[in-house]
């Protein structure tokens, strides 16, 4: 009897015969790239081996678990996780999340970035080739645009109008690819916002503020000080104070606020749960606190959104 992942079998996919499910023994090789949806309210996937892939929500908040990382997915940024990393993934809300993943055969990657990365004659001279060396892309969430999100719809409901087109997705993947590339090459010129001279070091603090600042995001009911966040980063509490503000503009207490505002703003809107709850869940001690940080922020009370 064939072994079917309960996760893999409820995604919807542009291509069913092109899945990779680590806990059903495929080959990752021998499985071309594909896309999914899901439109659910609770899902639990259960522990897999990734494929290169970009993972992106149209709206809410889904919990992603990459190694022993915690990462939060919404509507303002997407996560890209490489191939060979495990990964978990949960969404637990009362309003139905939609989720888009987009998974890409290595070949594929190879190819895309040859393409990218080449000069014109390269290219011309020799169109066919591909790089041999692997590419790993900065395995943490990115700020979304306009254009990404263009291209997530386009996946959307070219899954959802069961369009089988193979040269409909392989363009989208090229552009979906190209837009990737292009953000971390962008990612990378942040580093330079880092007092280092040298490369491989302002490179390797970005993506510890990168952890940081994805730890935040995942843990914002909770209780977050500046020597817990500082070891997450696995940098000294001034140190991190200092870079964090450098490379994001925004201090960690700032970014803190602001997420809580923007989570508890999306719970007022989505959910029933009461004001009450809402501020625990969003992280502050009290509903008058909540009050008054929400109007601050907002110019707006908490109960006004909902009339």
């Amino acid at each position: 009897m064939t072994f079917n992942c309960p996760y893999c079998n409820s995604l919807q996919k542009a291509f069913k015969d092109h899945n990779y499910c680590s806990n059903k023994g495929d080959k990752i090789a021998q499985v071309k790239s594909n896309a999914f949806y899901m439109n659910s309210r609770r899902m639990n996937s259960g522990k897999h081996i990734s494929r290169l892939s970009i993972r992106s929500v149209l709206n809410g908040y889904q919990y992603y678990q990459t190694g022993n990382k915690d990462r939060i997915v919404k509507k303002d940024n997407y996560l890209i996780i490489n191939e060979g990393q495990q990964w978990y993934s949960e969404i637990d809300s009362e309003q139905a999340v939609e989720m888009v993943v987009v998974a890409f055969h290595s070949e594929v990657l190879k190819k895309g970035i040859y393409s990218l990365s080449s000069t014109p004659l390269k290219l011309l001279d020799d169109p066919f080739s591909y790089s041999d060396k692997d590419f790993f892309f900065s395995e943490n969430t990115y700020p979304n645009c306009e254009e990404l999100q263009y291209i997530i719809k386009q996946l959307k409901n070219g899954i959802l109008e069961k369009q089988y087109n193979h040269l409909f997705y392989d363009q989208i993947y090229f552009d979906l690819l190209t837009l990737m590339f292009r953000k971390h090459q962008h990612l990378l010129e942040q580093a330079e916002l880092i007092p280092s001279k040298k490369k491989s070091i302002r490179e390797e603090l970005l993506k510890r503020l990168g952890v940081a600042k994805d730890y935040i995001d995942a843990h914002l009911s909770t209780k977050i000080h500046l020597e817990n966040i500082s070891k997450i980063a696995t940098l000294s509490p001034y140190h991190f104070l200092r870079l964090f503000k450098s490379v994001y503009k925004i201090t960690p207490h700032q970014y803190l606020i602001q997420e809580r505002m923007k989570y508890a703003y999306y719970l007022l809107e989505s959910s029933n749960i009461s004001v009450e709850k809402i501020c625990y869940k969003s992280g502050f001690e009290n509903p008058s606190s909540f009050g008054r940080a929400f109007k601050s922020f907002f110019k707006k009370t908490p109960l006004s959104i909902r009339h």
